[in-house]
Protein backbone atom coordinates (compact mmCIF):
# COMPACT_ATOMS: atom_id res chain seq x y z
CA UNK A 1 0.00 0.00 0.00
CA UNK A 2 1.08 3.59 -0.62
CA UNK A 3 2.35 5.36 2.51
CA UNK A 4 0.13 8.20 3.60
CA UNK A 5 1.29 11.47 5.20
CA UNK A 6 -1.51 12.55 7.59
CA UNK A 7 -0.21 16.12 7.58
CA UNK A 8 -0.90 16.47 3.83
CA UNK A 9 -4.45 15.08 3.66
CA UNK A 10 -7.81 15.46 5.30
CA UNK A 11 -9.49 12.61 7.20
CA UNK A 12 -11.21 11.23 4.09
CA UNK A 13 -8.79 12.37 1.39
CA UNK A 14 -7.05 9.73 -0.74
CA UNK A 15 -3.33 10.41 -1.48
CA UNK A 16 -2.83 11.55 -5.08
CA UNK A 17 -0.52 8.67 -6.06
CA UNK A 18 -3.04 6.23 -4.62
CA UNK A 19 -5.74 7.78 -6.78
CA UNK A 20 -3.69 6.59 -9.73
CA UNK A 21 -3.93 3.01 -8.46
CA UNK A 22 -7.67 2.59 -8.01
CA UNK A 23 -9.33 -0.42 -9.72
CA UNK A 24 -10.90 1.94 -12.28
CA UNK A 25 -8.32 3.56 -14.60
CA UNK A 26 -7.56 7.20 -13.75
CA UNK A 27 -9.16 9.80 -16.01
CA UNK A 28 -7.13 12.23 -18.07
CA UNK A 29 -8.14 14.94 -15.62
CA UNK A 30 -6.79 12.91 -12.69
CA UNK A 31 -3.52 12.35 -14.56
CA UNK A 32 -3.17 16.07 -15.34
CA UNK A 33 -3.74 16.97 -11.72
CA UNK A 34 -1.07 14.55 -10.54
CA UNK A 35 2.53 15.69 -10.36
CA UNK A 36 5.37 13.84 -12.10
CA UNK A 37 6.61 12.78 -8.67
CA UNK A 38 3.20 11.28 -7.84
CA UNK A 39 3.06 9.34 -11.12
CA UNK A 40 6.59 8.04 -10.53
CA UNK A 41 5.60 7.08 -6.97
CA UNK A 42 2.64 5.12 -8.34
CA UNK A 43 4.94 3.32 -10.78
CA UNK A 44 7.38 2.50 -7.98
CA UNK A 45 4.51 1.11 -5.93
CA UNK A 46 3.62 -1.25 -8.78
CA UNK A 47 7.17 -2.58 -9.10
CA UNK A 48 6.37 -5.46 -6.74
CA UNK A 49 3.58 -7.39 -8.41
CA UNK A 50 3.05 -9.59 -5.33
CA UNK A 51 3.34 -6.99 -2.62
CA UNK A 52 0.74 -4.33 -3.21
CA UNK A 53 -2.96 -3.84 -3.86
CA UNK A 54 -5.59 -1.15 -3.54
CA UNK A 55 -7.39 -2.14 -0.33
CA UNK A 56 -7.16 -5.80 -1.37
CA UNK A 57 -8.45 -5.17 -4.91
CA UNK A 58 -6.39 -6.05 -7.96
CA UNK A 59 -6.00 -3.78 -10.97
CA UNK A 60 -4.88 -4.30 -14.55
CA UNK A 61 -1.18 -3.80 -13.85
CA UNK A 62 -0.17 -4.09 -17.50
CA UNK A 63 -2.62 -1.45 -18.67
CA UNK A 64 -1.93 0.90 -15.73
CA UNK A 65 1.84 0.92 -16.23
CA UNK A 66 1.49 1.64 -19.95
CA UNK A 67 -1.10 4.34 -19.27
CA UNK A 68 1.13 6.13 -16.73
CA UNK A 69 4.31 5.80 -18.82
CA UNK A 70 2.56 7.04 -21.95
CA UNK A 71 1.30 10.08 -20.01
CA UNK A 72 4.79 10.85 -18.75
CA UNK A 73 6.30 10.65 -22.23
CA UNK A 74 3.57 12.42 -24.21
CA UNK A 75 1.92 14.86 -21.84
CA UNK A 76 4.80 15.65 -19.49
CA UNK A 77 7.65 15.59 -22.03
CA UNK A 78 9.71 13.15 -19.95
CA UNK A 79 12.60 11.56 -21.80
CA UNK A 80 12.95 7.75 -21.80
CA UNK A 81 15.13 6.63 -18.92
CA UNK A 82 16.25 3.28 -17.51
CA UNK A 83 13.45 3.62 -14.96
CA UNK A 84 10.87 4.02 -17.74
CA UNK A 85 12.18 0.91 -19.52
CA UNK A 86 12.17 -1.01 -16.25
CA UNK A 87 8.53 -0.10 -15.73
CA UNK A 88 7.62 -1.14 -19.26
CA UNK A 89 9.44 -4.44 -18.81
CA UNK A 90 7.38 -4.95 -15.64
CA UNK A 91 4.30 -4.58 -17.84
CA UNK A 92 5.63 -7.36 -20.09
CA UNK A 93 5.49 -9.78 -17.13
CA UNK A 94 1.71 -9.73 -17.44
CA UNK A 95 0.08 -12.35 -19.72
CA UNK A 96 -0.88 -9.42 -21.95
CA UNK A 97 2.81 -8.83 -22.63
CA UNK A 98 4.70 -10.56 -25.43
CA UNK A 99 8.09 -11.69 -26.69
CA UNK A 100 7.85 -8.98 -29.32
CA UNK A 101 7.40 -6.35 -26.61
CA UNK A 102 10.34 -7.65 -24.56
CA UNK A 103 12.60 -7.66 -27.61
CA UNK A 104 11.51 -4.16 -28.67
CA UNK A 105 12.33 -2.69 -25.26
CA UNK A 106 15.81 -4.23 -25.31
CA UNK A 107 16.44 -3.04 -28.87
CA UNK A 108 15.23 0.50 -28.05
CA UNK A 109 17.64 0.72 -25.11
CA UNK A 110 20.50 -0.52 -27.25
CA UNK A 111 19.69 2.00 -30.02
CA UNK A 112 19.98 4.80 -27.46
CA UNK A 113 23.27 3.42 -26.10
CA UNK A 114 21.53 2.88 -22.79
CA UNK A 115 23.03 0.14 -20.66
CA UNK A 116 20.67 -2.45 -19.20
CA UNK A 117 20.09 -2.40 -15.46
CA UNK A 118 19.90 -5.32 -13.05
CA UNK A 119 16.21 -4.57 -12.40
CA UNK A 120 15.57 -4.52 -16.14
CA UNK A 121 17.16 -7.96 -16.57
CA UNK A 122 15.28 -9.42 -13.63
CA UNK A 123 11.99 -8.13 -15.01
CA UNK A 124 12.85 -9.56 -18.43
CA UNK A 125 13.48 -12.99 -16.90
CA UNK A 126 10.18 -12.76 -15.04
CA UNK A 127 8.44 -11.79 -18.29
CA UNK A 128 9.97 -14.80 -20.02
CA UNK A 129 8.25 -17.12 -17.54
CA UNK A 130 4.95 -16.14 -19.17
CA UNK A 131 6.32 -15.72 -22.69
CA UNK A 132 9.03 -18.39 -22.99
CA UNK A 133 11.85 -17.94 -25.48
CA UNK A 134 14.92 -20.02 -24.77
CA UNK A 135 17.30 -17.96 -26.93
CA UNK A 136 16.19 -14.63 -25.47
CA UNK A 137 16.39 -16.02 -21.94
CA UNK A 138 19.97 -17.10 -22.54
CA UNK A 139 20.76 -13.69 -24.02
CA UNK A 140 19.49 -12.00 -20.84
CA UNK A 141 21.58 -14.32 -18.67
CA UNK A 142 24.66 -13.61 -20.77
CA UNK A 143 24.04 -9.87 -20.38
CA UNK A 144 23.77 -10.24 -16.61
CA UNK A 145 27.08 -12.08 -16.49
CA UNK A 146 28.69 -9.50 -18.76
CA UNK A 147 27.67 -6.64 -16.44
CA UNK A 148 28.32 -8.66 -13.29
CA UNK A 149 24.70 -8.53 -12.21
CA UNK A 150 23.88 -11.01 -9.48
CA UNK A 151 21.89 -14.00 -10.72
CA UNK A 152 20.16 -14.50 -7.40
CA UNK A 153 17.46 -16.94 -6.33
CA UNK A 154 14.53 -14.90 -7.76
CA UNK A 155 16.33 -14.76 -11.12
CA UNK A 156 17.02 -18.49 -11.08
CA UNK A 157 13.39 -19.09 -10.13
CA UNK A 158 12.34 -17.13 -13.19
CA UNK A 159 14.64 -19.29 -15.31
CA UNK A 160 13.23 -22.62 -14.08
CA UNK A 161 9.67 -21.34 -14.42
CA UNK A 162 10.46 -20.25 -17.97
CA UNK A 163 11.82 -23.70 -18.76
CA UNK A 164 8.69 -25.23 -17.27
CA UNK A 165 6.48 -22.97 -19.38
CA UNK A 166 8.60 -23.85 -22.41
CA UNK A 167 7.74 -27.54 -21.77
CA UNK A 168 11.35 -28.43 -21.00
CA UNK A 169 10.15 -30.41 -18.02
CA UNK A 170 13.22 -32.53 -17.32
CA UNK A 171 15.57 -29.55 -17.52
CA UNK A 172 13.28 -27.43 -15.35
CA UNK A 173 13.07 -30.18 -12.71
CA UNK A 174 16.84 -30.70 -12.83
CA UNK A 175 17.54 -26.98 -12.34
CA UNK A 176 15.03 -26.71 -9.50
CA UNK A 177 16.40 -29.73 -7.64
CA UNK A 178 19.89 -28.31 -8.11
CA UNK A 179 18.77 -25.12 -6.38
CA UNK A 180 17.21 -27.15 -3.59
CA UNK A 181 20.42 -29.13 -3.05
CA UNK A 182 22.39 -25.87 -2.95
CA UNK A 183 20.17 -24.64 -0.11
CA UNK A 184 18.47 -21.84 -2.03
CA UNK A 185 15.42 -20.35 -0.31
CA UNK A 186 12.88 -21.05 -3.02
CA UNK A 187 9.51 -19.34 -2.81
CA UNK A 188 6.66 -21.62 -1.78
CA UNK A 189 4.58 -20.57 -4.75
CA UNK A 190 7.29 -21.88 -7.10
CA UNK A 191 6.95 -25.32 -5.53
CA UNK A 192 3.19 -25.05 -5.88
CA UNK A 193 3.41 -24.28 -9.61
CA UNK A 194 5.67 -27.28 -10.20
CA UNK A 195 3.40 -29.53 -8.16
CA UNK A 196 0.34 -28.47 -10.15
CA UNK A 197 2.04 -28.79 -13.55
CA UNK A 198 3.71 -32.14 -12.84
CA UNK A 199 0.48 -33.50 -11.39
CA UNK A 200 -1.42 -32.53 -14.51
CA UNK A 201 1.24 -34.16 -16.70
CA UNK A 202 1.22 -37.36 -14.68
CA UNK A 203 4.79 -36.99 -13.37
CA UNK A 204 3.59 -38.16 -9.97
CA UNK A 205 6.93 -39.25 -8.48
CA UNK A 206 8.51 -35.90 -9.30
CA UNK A 207 5.43 -34.07 -8.04
CA UNK A 208 5.58 -35.88 -4.72
CA UNK A 209 9.32 -35.32 -4.34
CA UNK A 210 8.73 -31.57 -4.54
CA UNK A 211 5.67 -31.73 -2.31
CA UNK A 212 7.65 -33.56 0.40
CA UNK A 213 10.24 -30.79 0.23
CA UNK A 214 7.60 -28.06 0.24
CA UNK A 215 5.91 -29.56 3.28
CA UNK A 216 9.17 -29.91 5.18
CA UNK A 217 10.29 -26.30 4.73
CA UNK A 218 6.95 -24.67 5.40
CA UNK A 219 4.48 -25.09 8.21
CA UNK A 220 0.74 -25.07 7.72
CA UNK A 221 -0.32 -22.19 5.50
CA UNK A 222 -3.33 -21.12 3.50
CA UNK A 223 -2.19 -22.82 0.31
CA UNK A 224 -1.14 -26.18 1.75
CA UNK A 225 -4.71 -27.42 2.06
CA UNK A 226 -5.41 -26.87 -1.64
CA UNK A 227 -2.07 -28.40 -2.68
CA UNK A 228 -2.61 -31.51 -0.57
CA UNK A 229 -6.16 -31.85 -1.88
CA UNK A 230 -4.81 -31.68 -5.42
CA UNK A 231 -2.07 -34.21 -4.63
CA UNK A 232 -4.59 -36.63 -3.11
CA UNK A 233 -6.75 -36.37 -6.23
CA UNK A 234 -3.82 -36.91 -8.62
CA UNK A 235 -2.14 -39.70 -6.66
CA UNK A 236 -5.29 -41.69 -5.93
CA UNK A 237 -6.39 -41.39 -9.57
CA UNK A 238 -3.01 -42.79 -10.64
CA UNK A 239 -3.06 -45.51 -7.90
CA UNK A 240 0.15 -43.95 -6.58
CA UNK A 241 0.19 -45.43 -3.09
CA UNK A 242 3.01 -43.45 -1.35
CA UNK A 243 1.57 -40.14 -2.53
CA UNK A 244 -2.00 -41.11 -1.66
CA UNK A 245 -0.99 -42.20 1.83
CA UNK A 246 1.08 -39.06 2.40
CA UNK A 247 -1.73 -36.71 1.36
CA UNK A 248 -4.33 -38.70 3.33
CA UNK A 249 -2.20 -38.71 6.49
CA UNK A 250 -1.27 -35.05 6.12
CA UNK A 251 -4.72 -33.68 5.43
CA UNK A 252 -7.59 -36.10 5.94
CA UNK A 253 -6.47 -37.77 9.14
CA UNK A 254 -5.56 -34.34 10.51
CA UNK A 255 -9.03 -33.01 9.53
CA UNK A 256 -7.52 -30.37 7.26
CA UNK A 257 -10.23 -31.12 4.68
CA UNK A 258 -12.80 -33.73 3.71
CA UNK A 259 -12.24 -35.13 0.19
CA UNK A 260 -15.04 -35.51 -2.35
CA UNK A 261 -16.73 -38.89 -2.82
CA UNK A 262 -14.92 -39.53 -6.10
CA UNK A 263 -11.53 -39.01 -4.46
CA UNK A 264 -12.47 -41.29 -1.57
CA UNK A 265 -13.40 -44.00 -4.09
CA UNK A 266 -10.00 -43.59 -5.76
CA UNK A 267 -8.28 -43.80 -2.38
CA UNK A 268 -10.22 -46.98 -1.67
CA UNK A 269 -9.15 -48.48 -5.00
CA UNK A 270 -5.52 -47.50 -4.40
CA UNK A 271 -5.55 -49.03 -0.93
CA UNK A 272 -7.09 -52.21 -2.37
CA UNK A 273 -4.46 -52.54 -5.07
CA UNK A 274 -1.60 -52.06 -2.62
CA UNK A 275 -2.99 -54.13 0.23
CA UNK A 276 -3.47 -51.35 2.80
CA UNK A 277 -6.46 -52.73 4.69
CA UNK A 278 -6.37 -49.92 7.27
CA UNK A 279 -6.61 -47.17 4.64
CA UNK A 280 -9.27 -49.10 2.70
CA UNK A 281 -11.39 -49.58 5.83
CA UNK A 282 -11.04 -45.91 6.71
CA UNK A 283 -12.14 -44.84 3.22
CA UNK A 284 -15.09 -47.25 3.31
CA UNK A 285 -16.16 -45.89 6.69
CA UNK A 286 -16.06 -42.34 5.33
CA UNK A 287 -18.19 -43.35 2.35
CA UNK A 288 -20.70 -45.18 4.54
CA UNK A 289 -21.37 -41.95 6.45
CA UNK A 290 -22.14 -40.10 3.22
CA UNK A 291 -23.87 -42.44 0.84
CA UNK A 292 -24.99 -46.00 0.18
CA UNK A 293 -22.08 -48.40 0.02
CA UNK A 294 -22.21 -50.60 -3.09
CA UNK A 295 -20.86 -54.05 -3.81
CA UNK A 296 -17.66 -52.87 -5.50
CA UNK A 297 -16.77 -50.77 -2.46
CA UNK A 298 -16.85 -53.85 -0.24
CA UNK A 299 -14.94 -55.81 -2.86
CA UNK A 300 -12.18 -53.20 -2.82
CA UNK A 301 -11.76 -53.53 0.95
CA UNK A 302 -11.81 -57.32 0.66
CA UNK A 303 -9.10 -57.01 -2.00
CA UNK A 304 -6.96 -54.91 0.35
CA UNK A 305 -7.16 -57.61 3.01
CA UNK A 306 -6.51 -60.38 0.47
CA UNK A 307 -3.50 -58.63 -1.07
CA UNK A 308 -2.05 -58.12 2.42
CA UNK A 309 -2.50 -61.85 3.10
CA UNK A 310 -5.26 -61.43 5.68
CA UNK A 311 -7.81 -63.90 4.35
CA UNK A 312 -9.90 -63.77 7.52
CA UNK A 313 -10.29 -60.03 7.10
CA UNK A 314 -11.26 -60.45 3.45
CA UNK A 315 -13.95 -63.01 4.26
CA UNK A 316 -15.34 -60.96 7.15
CA UNK A 317 -15.77 -57.97 4.83
CA UNK A 318 -17.73 -60.13 2.39
CA UNK A 319 -19.90 -61.30 5.28
CA UNK A 320 -20.54 -57.69 6.27
CA UNK A 321 -21.54 -57.06 2.68
CA UNK A 322 -24.05 -59.93 2.93
CA UNK A 323 -25.43 -58.59 6.25
CA UNK A 324 -26.04 -55.24 4.57
CA UNK A 325 -28.36 -56.85 2.06
CA UNK A 326 -26.02 -57.42 -0.87
CA UNK A 327 -26.15 -60.94 -2.27
CA UNK A 328 -22.70 -62.48 -2.64
CA UNK A 329 -22.25 -63.95 -6.10
CA UNK A 330 -19.24 -65.52 -7.74
CA UNK A 331 -18.11 -62.23 -9.29
CA UNK A 332 -17.83 -60.60 -5.87
CA UNK A 333 -15.11 -63.09 -4.91
CA UNK A 334 -12.89 -62.36 -7.90
CA UNK A 335 -10.38 -60.38 -5.83
CA UNK A 336 -9.95 -63.29 -3.41
CA UNK A 337 -9.53 -65.71 -6.29
CA UNK A 338 -6.82 -63.56 -7.86
CA UNK A 339 -4.95 -63.27 -4.56
CA UNK A 340 -5.02 -67.05 -4.06
CA UNK A 341 -3.65 -67.67 -7.54
CA UNK A 342 -0.90 -65.09 -7.12
CA UNK A 343 0.08 -66.49 -3.74
CA UNK A 344 -0.70 -70.25 -3.56
CA UNK A 345 0.70 -70.37 -0.01
CA UNK A 346 -2.47 -68.58 1.09
CA UNK A 347 -4.61 -71.61 0.20
CA UNK A 348 -4.32 -73.26 3.60
CA UNK A 349 -4.81 -69.91 5.33
CA UNK A 350 -7.94 -69.34 3.27
CA UNK A 351 -9.49 -72.66 4.24
CA UNK A 352 -8.68 -72.07 7.90
CA UNK A 353 -10.08 -68.55 7.66
CA UNK A 354 -13.36 -69.85 6.24
CA UNK A 355 -13.78 -72.29 9.08
CA UNK A 356 -12.94 -69.60 11.65
CA UNK A 357 -15.46 -67.12 10.25
CA UNK A 358 -18.08 -69.88 10.03
CA UNK A 359 -17.98 -70.22 13.84
CA UNK A 360 -19.81 -66.88 14.03
CA UNK A 361 -22.12 -67.02 11.02
CA UNK A 362 -23.12 -69.02 7.98
CA UNK A 363 -21.05 -68.32 4.91
CA UNK A 364 -22.24 -67.52 1.38
CA UNK A 365 -21.73 -70.53 -0.90
CA UNK A 366 -19.84 -68.38 -3.40
CA UNK A 367 -17.32 -67.44 -0.72
CA UNK A 368 -16.53 -71.07 0.07
CA UNK A 369 -16.63 -71.85 -3.65
CA UNK A 370 -13.80 -69.49 -4.46
CA UNK A 371 -11.46 -71.44 -2.20
CA UNK A 372 -12.74 -74.85 -3.38
CA UNK A 373 -12.23 -73.86 -7.02
CA UNK A 374 -8.78 -72.39 -6.39
CA UNK A 375 -7.68 -75.57 -4.61
CA UNK A 376 -9.09 -77.79 -7.36
CA UNK A 377 -7.51 -75.81 -10.19
CA UNK A 378 -4.06 -75.53 -8.59
CA UNK A 379 -3.74 -78.78 -6.61
CA UNK A 380 -6.41 -81.05 -8.07
CA UNK A 381 -9.89 -81.78 -6.79
CA UNK A 382 -8.73 -84.22 -4.11
CA UNK A 383 -7.18 -81.29 -2.22
CA UNK A 384 -10.56 -79.53 -2.11
CA UNK A 385 -12.81 -82.47 -1.24
CA UNK A 386 -12.72 -82.01 2.56
CA UNK A 387 -13.87 -78.40 2.23
CA UNK A 388 -16.42 -79.40 -0.42
CA UNK A 389 -17.95 -82.03 1.85
CA UNK A 390 -18.36 -79.38 4.58
CA UNK A 391 -20.16 -76.85 2.36
CA UNK A 392 -23.59 -77.74 3.70
CA UNK A 393 -22.37 -77.34 7.28
CA UNK A 394 -20.55 -74.05 6.59
CA UNK A 395 -23.22 -72.49 4.40
CA UNK A 396 -26.49 -74.14 5.30
CA UNK A 397 -27.02 -75.15 1.68
CA UNK A 398 -25.47 -77.43 -0.92
CA UNK A 399 -22.59 -76.56 -3.22
CA UNK A 400 -23.53 -74.68 -6.37
CA UNK A 401 -23.21 -75.98 -9.92
CA UNK A 402 -20.11 -73.96 -10.85
CA UNK A 403 -18.18 -75.27 -7.85
CA UNK A 404 -19.14 -78.85 -8.65
CA UNK A 405 -18.32 -78.51 -12.33
CA UNK A 406 -14.85 -77.18 -11.46
CA UNK A 407 -14.28 -80.19 -9.21
CA UNK A 408 -15.41 -82.58 -11.97
CA UNK A 409 -13.09 -81.01 -14.53
CA UNK A 410 -10.07 -81.12 -12.21
CA UNK A 411 -10.68 -84.61 -10.83
CA UNK A 412 -8.06 -87.10 -12.08
CA UNK A 413 -9.60 -89.96 -10.09
CA UNK A 414 -12.59 -91.72 -11.68
CA UNK A 415 -14.05 -92.75 -8.32
CA UNK A 416 -14.04 -89.14 -7.12
CA UNK A 417 -15.50 -88.05 -10.47
CA UNK A 418 -18.35 -90.57 -10.19
CA UNK A 419 -19.11 -89.36 -6.65
CA UNK A 420 -19.20 -85.78 -7.86
CA UNK A 421 -21.41 -86.70 -10.84
CA UNK A 422 -23.83 -88.44 -8.47
CA UNK A 423 -23.99 -85.30 -6.30
CA UNK A 424 -24.40 -83.08 -9.32
CA UNK A 425 -27.25 -85.13 -10.78
CA UNK A 426 -29.00 -85.28 -7.42
CA UNK A 427 -28.82 -81.57 -6.60
CA UNK A 428 -28.62 -79.66 -9.89
CA UNK A 429 -31.55 -79.70 -12.30
CA UNK A 430 -30.72 -79.42 -15.98
CA UNK A 431 -32.45 -76.05 -16.18
CA UNK A 432 -30.09 -74.80 -13.47
CA UNK A 433 -26.91 -75.64 -15.36
CA UNK A 434 -24.85 -72.45 -15.84
CA UNK A 435 -24.04 -71.31 -19.35
CA UNK A 436 -20.36 -72.03 -20.01
CA UNK A 437 -18.09 -71.62 -22.98
CA UNK A 438 -17.45 -74.53 -25.36
CA UNK A 439 -14.02 -75.23 -23.83
CA UNK A 440 -15.56 -75.84 -20.37
CA UNK A 441 -18.34 -77.96 -21.83
CA UNK A 442 -15.78 -80.03 -23.69
CA UNK A 443 -13.79 -80.66 -20.50
CA UNK A 444 -16.97 -81.66 -18.63
CA UNK A 445 -18.08 -84.05 -21.38
CA UNK A 446 -14.67 -85.69 -21.59
CA UNK A 447 -14.30 -86.11 -17.82
CA UNK A 448 -17.82 -87.54 -17.37
CA UNK A 449 -17.41 -89.88 -20.36
CA UNK A 450 -14.04 -91.16 -19.12
CA UNK A 451 -15.68 -92.03 -15.80
CA UNK A 452 -18.46 -93.84 -17.63
CA UNK A 453 -21.12 -91.32 -16.55
CA UNK A 454 -22.75 -90.97 -19.98
CA UNK A 455 -26.05 -89.47 -18.82
CA UNK A 456 -24.35 -86.33 -17.57
CA UNK A 457 -21.85 -86.47 -20.43
CA UNK A 458 -24.65 -86.28 -23.03
CA UNK A 459 -26.38 -83.55 -20.99
CA UNK A 460 -23.28 -81.39 -21.23
CA UNK A 461 -22.70 -82.44 -24.86
CA UNK A 462 -26.09 -81.09 -25.90
CA UNK A 463 -25.32 -77.83 -24.11
CA UNK A 464 -21.93 -77.72 -25.84
CA UNK A 465 -23.61 -77.98 -29.25
CA UNK A 466 -25.79 -74.97 -28.41
CA UNK A 467 -22.77 -73.02 -27.16
CA UNK A 468 -20.82 -73.78 -30.35
CA UNK A 469 -23.55 -72.25 -32.53
CA UNK A 470 -22.06 -71.00 -35.79
CA UNK A 471 -18.51 -70.91 -34.50
CA UNK A 472 -15.92 -72.37 -36.86
CA UNK A 473 -13.32 -72.71 -34.12
CA UNK A 474 -14.33 -76.03 -32.63
CA UNK A 475 -12.27 -78.31 -30.47
CA UNK A 476 -13.63 -81.84 -30.90
CA UNK A 477 -11.41 -83.74 -28.44
CA UNK A 478 -14.45 -84.42 -26.30
CA UNK A 479 -16.31 -85.94 -29.29
CA UNK A 480 -13.65 -88.60 -29.66
CA UNK A 481 -13.94 -89.56 -25.98
CA UNK A 482 -17.74 -89.55 -26.06
CA UNK A 483 -17.94 -91.61 -29.26
CA UNK A 484 -15.52 -94.19 -27.91
CA UNK A 485 -17.35 -94.60 -24.60
CA UNK A 486 -20.77 -94.65 -26.28
CA UNK A 487 -19.58 -97.33 -28.71
CA UNK A 488 -18.43 -99.52 -25.83
CA UNK A 489 -21.94 -99.70 -24.40
CA UNK A 490 -23.72 -99.23 -27.73
CA UNK A 491 -25.40 -96.00 -26.57
CA UNK A 492 -27.37 -94.74 -29.57
CA UNK A 493 -27.56 -91.18 -28.23
CA UNK A 494 -24.20 -90.53 -29.82
CA UNK A 495 -25.76 -90.38 -33.29
CA UNK A 496 -27.86 -87.40 -32.29
CA UNK A 497 -24.67 -85.55 -31.38
CA UNK A 498 -22.94 -86.66 -34.59
CA UNK A 499 -25.91 -85.63 -36.75
CA UNK A 500 -25.94 -82.19 -35.12
CA UNK A 501 -22.22 -81.73 -35.77
CA UNK A 502 -22.65 -82.74 -39.42
CA UNK A 503 -24.94 -79.78 -40.03
CA UNK A 504 -21.84 -77.64 -40.39
CA UNK A 505 -19.83 -78.69 -43.44
CA UNK A 506 -16.42 -78.07 -41.96
CA UNK A 507 -17.20 -79.63 -38.61
CA UNK A 508 -18.99 -82.54 -40.32
CA UNK A 509 -15.84 -83.32 -42.30
CA UNK A 510 -13.82 -83.40 -39.08
CA UNK A 511 -16.32 -85.74 -37.46
CA UNK A 512 -16.31 -88.09 -40.48
CA UNK A 513 -12.53 -88.21 -40.40
CA UNK A 514 -12.65 -88.95 -36.68
CA UNK A 515 -15.17 -91.78 -37.17
CA UNK A 516 -13.07 -93.32 -39.96
CA UNK A 517 -10.00 -93.24 -37.77
CA UNK A 518 -11.91 -94.94 -34.96
CA UNK A 519 -13.26 -97.65 -37.28
CA UNK A 520 -9.76 -98.29 -38.63
CA UNK A 521 -8.38 -98.50 -35.10
CA UNK A 522 -11.12 -100.95 -34.12
CA UNK A 523 -10.49 -103.16 -37.20
CA UNK A 524 -6.77 -103.18 -36.54
CA UNK A 525 -7.44 -104.24 -32.97
CA UNK A 526 -9.74 -107.05 -34.12
CA UNK A 527 -7.17 -108.34 -36.63
CA UNK A 528 -4.53 -108.51 -33.91
CA UNK A 529 -6.86 -110.66 -31.88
Amino acid sequence: MVTRDPAQQTKHEVPREERLLTPAPPSEETLRQASVEEIVAALVTMRDAQGWSFHGQDIDRHDRIIRLVRHLLSARDQTPSPFIYECMMDAMVDPQGSIKGIRKLLDDMASQNMKPTAAMCHSALAALTNHPDYALRQEILDTMQEFWFTIDTPARQSVVLGLLRDEQYELAYSRLTEMIEQGAHIAIWVFDIFVMVFGKLGFVDEMMSLLYRRKSIQGEDRAISSILYYALDVCSSAFHYPGTLFAWNSAVRSSLFQPADGIVENVLATAARHGDASLATEALDMMSRRTRVLAYHYEAVAEAFAVSGDMTGAFRILCIMKKNGIRIIRGNTRVVSEALRRHPKLMSDAEAALRAVAHDEQLPVSMVGVVVEALAETQGSEAAMDLYRDVACLCGEHANSTMMQTLIINSPDEETTRALVKDYTAHIAEDDDPVRDSHVYGALVARCAEAGELDLAFRFANQALVAMGGSKTRRLDWVKVLVAKAAEVEDGRIWGVVDELRKDEETGALVERLLRQMRMTKRASELKM
